[in-house]
């Protein structure tokens, strides 16, 4: 079956007030799929730390490619000082601090997760768990419900715990003793001590390394990398395009859809402003042709990404 590109799968997906791009989006293509790759990719406010610039605050620029551990030194300095101070601190000095901890234990998770993708090393759990009623408590010492803090490894015939940090609720600022509370600041600061005890290649590592760079947002790995070639992996079998010969002898598939790449474009200035706002169709073709040279030809595209079935539809 042949359709047009620009035909609409859903009246709601493309509807008349949609960005251009997603109108033409060929039929097939399944935008939530496309939200899942975009969700791979660090938050915006988390992107922020890597070039918010305050002259007040040299805190700030050692996010801009220091190492964890450099900036756990000094947000621990200045959070000596919070307790030395004691009640009398300015209540925004405070936040401000406690934001700056956020971030780090925010950016310090991600680095995990990218240092040791398939858990082959070590890995940290955190989760809520709450014991049935009546029944005996699901881990020694935790009788009622609490946020949990797990460092595993890798064994057999099952995983092995290294290390266990339970943290009970408290009574919410706001005075309600039915409501079960956990205090992020001190959330931050447990995550924090985890990492110190167990995650020492974490700690020495670049904040933001393999994700940003010296070069401006849009020519960022995370940019160029990571999400243009995946992007590219999962929309290329949706796109037609005639075979030419190479040099008049080499008959290619053609890797370069002309609309696919625009799209590709176009979708990331929508999706990622404050990344690649300023994104060209040439930076993304070159960052297609680069990754095209060394990715398998055999590999998962369109659906099958994502543990579905190839393409069926003929552009």
């Amino acid at each position: 079956m042949s359709t047009r590109a620009g035909t609409p799968t859903t009246p709601h997906a493309r509807a008349s007030t949609a960005p251009a791009f997603l109108k033409r989006l060929p039929l097939g293509v399944d935008y939530t799929h496309v939200k899942m790759i975009l969700w791979s990719l660090p938050a915006p406010t988390n992107v922020l730390a890597w070039v918010a610039s305050d002259p007040n605050e040299p805190i700030w620029s050692l996010f801009h490619g220091k190492t964890f551990r450099a900036l756990d030194r000094v947000l621990q300095q200045r959070e000596r000082q919070l307790v030395a101070i004691g009640p009398a601190v300015d209540a925004e000095v405070r936040a401000h601090i406690e934001m700056l901890r956020y971030y780090f234990v925010q950016h310090a998770l991600f680095a995990i997760q990218d240092w040791d993708p398939h858990r082959q090393i070590r890995w940290l759990s955190i989760r809520l768990v709450v014991p049935p009623p009546g029944m005996k408590p699901l881990l020694p010492g935790l009788e009622h419900r609490g946020l949990v803090f797990e460092v595993w490894a890798p064994a057999l015939p099952t995983p092995e715990l290294l290390d266990r940090v339970v943290m009970p609720p408290s009574a919410p600022p706001w005075g309600d003793p039915a409501v079960s509370y956990y205090d992020p600041v001190l959330a931050d600061r447990l995550t924090a001590d985890v990492l110190r005890r167990h995650f020492p290649e974490v700690m020495r590592r670049r904040i933001g390394q393999g994700w940003r760079s010296e070069r401006d947002p849009v020519g960022w790995p995370m940019v160029t990398q990571r999400v243009v070639p995946t992007l590219y992996d999962y929309l290329r079998p949706f796109y037609s395009v005639r075979p030419y010969r190479k040099g008049l002898r080499i008959l290619t598939g053609g890797d370069y859809p002309t609309q696919l790449l625009q799209d590709i474009t176009d979708l990331l200035r929508f999706e990622l402003p404050y990344l690649a706002a300023d994104l060209t169709v040439e930076r993304v073709q070159a960052a297609v042709q680069r990754y095209v040279r060394q990715a398998p030809r055999q590999r998962p595209m369109g659906r099958e990404l994502f543990g579905l079935g190839p393409c069926t539809e003929t552009p």
